[in-house]
């Protein structure tokens, strides 16, 4: 199996920080790393493509050791067959859009005809084939991240690592792209890592996200299991909304006297607390927030403000009395 395995890597890069990091990304498996700017999710990418040198530890794919301090071995960039989609493209402006596919291909001394046949290939597989012979000041952004797509995956590389690509379009075309990119890695059954800070995207994406902070993983699971079980405060509190609940206070909130006071927190998402006729418990609407494709309320009870999600808004008013359920909750 050719899967991606980092051993002890420690990695200064100017204020990020990596230090005993571990972690297995597997075979065709598509990897997402979440975290707040600085966290190292970048420096992580740098350390596996080579871009940055590692202070220790090892880098391993499939039978090949790319990195690792004790047998001094530091494969190349050019060595490691490894794709990267940058953020700002890093399109030549003066080549072609078939110029700037073609040209890490020439960097290898493909024959004439092979490259033809892979840009061709590619473009298809970006649905660019049209685009060929246009230049990057034509393009949209859009396009641009396409054709940096493409760049990336001409010469086959077994690893694609992709930077916050998306950073710098709107969130329509967000939307579009991001199902996009997961289409052709399935299709392609390559192994990608997709850093990013937008949670949307990680969520829309992932077959597995990885949750940084201060260059330390504070959990990883698919997505359902990250947002549904948070193990720790700052994944509650940094993974969407959440009701977050100390149960050692012994003024705690009348709909937690039912949970043990052992743990450190329980969180509630919005979405687990059910306006009712009649309900469990009682409040008073403090605020009400329409969002669109929900309305936020703030229910205070019991002295404790809680944030509601609900659609059925048509009769709440802010000043009113209302009941609740709450349908789950999480013990942190």
């Amino acid at each position: 199996m050719n899967d991606l395995t980092i051993q002890n890597l420690s990695v200064s890069y100017d204020e990020s920080i990596l230090e005993d990091f571990n972690l297995t990304i597997h075979e065709g498996e598509l990897v997402v790393i979440l975290g707040p700017s600085g966290c190292g999710k970048s420096t992580l990418l740098s350390a596996i493509s080579g871009l940055k040198k590692p202070d220790e530890g090892a880098i391993r794919f499939g039978d090949k050791c790319l990195y690792d301090d004790k047998d001094r071995i530091n494969v190349p960039v050019e060595a490691r067959n490894i794709g990267f989609v940058f953020q700002s493209y890093a399109l030549w402006p003066h080549m072609s859009v078939h110029q700037n596919i073609a040209f890490p291909l020439k960097v290898r001394k493909y024959s004439c005809a092979k490259i033809k046949s892979l840009v061709s290939e590619v473009l298809e597989v970006v649905d660019m084939a049209d685009y060929a012979s246009r230049y990057p000041n034509e393009l949209s952004g859009g396009e641009k991240q396409r054709i940096a797509l493409a760049r990336s995956l001409v010469y086959k590389p077994s690893l694609l690592l992709l930077d916050e690509p998306l950073a710098n379009l709107d969130a329509n075309l967000k939307g579009s792209l991001i199902r996009e990119i997961k289409a052709i890695q399935q299709k392609l059954g390559i192994t990608m890592i997709y850093v990013t800070h937008d949670q949307a995207e990680a969520f829309e994406i992932a077959d597995r996200i990885v949750i940084m902070k201060s260059g330390v993983i504070m959990q990883q699971g698919s997505p359902r299991e990250v947002y549904g079980r948070c193990k720790n405060l700052f994944v509650a509190d940094f993974i969407g909304k959440n009701n977050i609940f100390k149960t050692c206070d012994r003024h705690r909130p009348c709909f937690l006297q039912h949970v043990k006071a052992c743990k450190n927190a329980v969180s509630i998402r919005p979405e687990d607390i059910e306006i009712t006729k009649s309900g469990a418990y009682q409040g008073m609407i403090k605020e009400i927030r329409y969002k669109g494709d929900r309305t936020e309320c703030i229910i205070e009870a019991n002295n404790t403000r809680l944030m509601v999600y609900t659609k059925d808004d048509h009769n709440l008013k802010e000043g009113m009395d209302v009941a609740f359920d709450i349908k789950r909750y999480n013990i942190i």
